[in-house]
C-alpha cells in the first residue's frame, strides 16, 4: 500500500517536472528566435549578467560624457541574494549618442544576425560602434542594505537621496554623497534615515514631484503612510534618525501594492491593491479612513501598479494580475476607458513615457515588456497584422527569459529602456527608430485624410 500510495504521490510531481522541462525548452527557441531578429527590431541590446538578480531598476538624471558619441547613464538597481550581504546600488551604461550606431547587416552578404552575438559576452545586436567604450556596463557604487531591495527610487529635487524598501517594514531614506563607493566589510548597515509606523513589508514607493522630501509608501499592513524626511537632507543630520508618519491613509482591505503622486496636483495621491480597488487621496486629510474617489473591482485580479500620466490631469493606467493594463478618465471612474490585451501573464509595473503622453510600457511575468501607443488605439489594421497584437501594441520587447521584475524609461535618451529580470540580467535597448517613426507616419497620414473629409463627404 505504502508503495502504491507513493507512486501515486509521484506521478503528478513527474507531471510538473516534464512541464517544467517543456516550458524551459520553449523559452529557449523563443529566445532564439528573437535572438536572430534582434539586428532588425533594435537599435541596440545591452545584456548584462548581475551577481544576483535586481527587483528594482530607474534610470539616475545623470549624463556624463564618454568619448566620440557616447555618453554614460546611471541606473538605480538592488540585489536579492539568497544568505549573502544584500546592497543598494549604482551602475553605469554607456550608449550610443542619437545616429551613432552603425548597422552592421550591410558588412557582409554572408553575416548572419546569429553571428552578431557574443555568447561569452552575452552582448546582443546587429550593431557596431566606432567607440568601444559602448555597451559597457558597470556597478559603480555599493550601499549595504538590510534584506533584498524591494524598490528603490530618487528623490526628483536631489538625485542623490534614495528613498528604499526591503523584507522589513521600515522604509530607508540614503544619502548616497554621505557613502564611500564600496563598503569596507565591517562597515554597518548606516542609512541616513528610517521611516518607522509600517508593520510589514511593502514595495509602493513615490516621491513628491512637488514638494522635497515629501514621500508615500504602501504596505502589506494595508495602509499607505505619508512621509517628511526633510529633516534626514542635508549635513547636520545624524545617520539612522528615526521618522514618523506625517498621515495614514486607512482604507485597502488587502495588501496595497502600489502608490503614486499626481505629477500636476501637489495633493493629489492614488493607490492600488489585491483588494482589486483603486483609490485617490487628498494628502491634506489628516489621516483619512476613505478616499476622494474609489473604484472596486477595477480588475477581475490584484492591481500591483498605477501611474499618473505626466501631461494628461485626468490619465491613468493601472496593471493587474489578470494580465491587463487599464487606462481611467478621473472624470468619470465608473468604467475604465480602454483595455490593453498583449500580456499572457500578470503585469508587475506600468510606466508612461517622459517624452509622450500617449506612449505607456508595461513589464509582466510573461517575461516581456511591452510599449504601447494610445494614440493608435482603433486604428485600422490587416488581419496579418492583428495576429501580432491589437494596433496600440506598438513593441513587445522579448529579450528576457524569465519574470520581468521592473523597468524604466531613460529621461535624457528617448525610447532608451532599463529592464531586470528574476534570472540576474540586466538588459538596456531602444527598438528600431523605424517602427515608432512608421508608426507616428501612420496616425499623421490617418489625421490628413480625416482632414480631407470635408462635410460633402460625410453627408455623401
Amino acid at each position: 500500500m505504502a508503495s502504491l500510495a507513493g507512486g501515486s504521490a509521484g506521478a503528478p510531481q513527474a507531471a510538473n517536472a516534464v512541464a517544467d522541462v517543456l516550458e524551459e525548452r520553449l523559452i529557449d527557441a523563443e529566445y532564439k528566435i528573437w535572438k536572430k531578429n534582434t539586428p532588425y527590431l533594435y537599435d541596440y541590446v545591452m545584456t548584462h549578467s548581475l551577481e544576483w538578480p535586481s527587483l528594482t531598476c530607474q534610470w539616475l538624471p545623470h549624463v556624463k560624457n564618454a568619448g566620440d558619441r557616447a555618453a554614460e547613464h546611471s541606473l538605480l538597481l538592488g540585489t536579492h541574494t539568497t544568505g549573502e550581504q544584500n546592497y543598494l546600488m549604482v551602475g553605469t551604461v554607456v550608449l550610443p549618442e542619437d545616429d551613432a550606431v552603425i548597422d552592421t547587416r550591410a558588412e557582409s552578404k554572408k553575416s548572419t544576425p546569429a553571428a552578431h552575438y557574443d555568447e561569452e559576452k552575452k552582448e546582443l545586436g546587429g550593431f557596431g560602434h566606432a567607440d568601444s567604450n559602448v555597451g559597457k556596463i558597470e556597478i559603480r557604487m555599493k550601499i549595504k542594505h538590510e534584506g533584498e531591495v524591494n524598490r528603490a527610487r530618487y528623490m526628483p529635487q536631489n538625485p542623490f537621496i534614495i528613498a528604499s524598501r526591503g523584507p522589513n517594514p521600515e522604509v530607508y531614506i540614503w544619502d548616497r554623497s554621505k557613502h564611500p563607493s564600496f563598503p569596507d566589510e565591517p562597515s554597518p548597515f548606516c542609512p541616513q534615515g528610517v521611516c518607522v509606523g509600517h508593520k510589514m513589508e511593502g514595495y509602493g514607493l513615490a516621491w513628491s514631484p512637488h514638494n522635497e522630501g515629501r514621500l508615500i509608501s504602501g504596505s502589506e499592513d494595508k495602509t499607505i503612510s505619508l512621509w517628511d524626511v526633510s529633516s534626514v537632507i542635508g549635513s547636520k543630520s545624524e545617520a539612522g534618525t528615526q521618522i514618523e508618519a506625517t498621515s495614514v491613509f486607512r482604507g485597502h482591505t488587502d495588501v496595497v501594492e502600489d502608490v503614486d503622486w499626481h505629477k500636476l496636483d501637489p495633493n493629489m495621491i492614488g493607490s492600488v491593491g489585491d483588494d482589486k480597488a483603486i483609490m485617490i487621496w487628498d494628502v491634506r486629510e489628516k489621516s483619512p479612513d476613505k478616499p476622494v474617489h474609489l473604484v472596486k473591482d477595477a480588475h477581475t485580479g490584484d492591481i500591483n501598479s498605477i501611474a499618473f500620466n505626466p501631461v494628461n490631469e485626468y490619465v491613468i493606467a493601472t496593471g493587474s494580475a489578470d494580465k491587463t493594463v487599464a487606462l481611467w478618465d478621473m472624470r468619470n471612474l465608473k468604467e475604465r476607458v480602454q483595455t490593453l490585451n498583449g500580456h499572457n501573464d500578470q503585469v508587475y509595473m506600468v510606466e508612461w513615457a517622459p517624452f509622450n503622453e500617449s506612449i505607456l510600457g508595461s513589464c509582466s511575468s510573461d517575461r516581456r515588456v511591452a510599449i504601447w501607443d494610445l494614440s493608435r488605439i482603433g486604428m485600422e489594421q490587416s488581419a496579418e497584422d492583428a495576429e501580432d497584437g491589437p494596433p496600440e501594441l506598438l513593441f513587445l520587447h522579448g529579450g528576457h527569459t524569465s519574470k520581468v521584475s521592473d523597468f524604466s524609461w531613460n529621461p535624457n535618451d528617448e525610447w532608451a529602456i532599463a529592464s531586470v529580470s528574476e534570472d540576474n540580467v540586466l538588459q538596456v535597448w531602444n527598438c528600431c527608430e523605424e517602427i515608432y517613426t512608421m508608426e507616428e507616419d501612420d496616425v499623421e497620414k490617418d489625421e490628413e485624410e480625416d482632414e480631407l473629409l470635408g462635410e460633402d463627404d460625410l453627408e455623401g
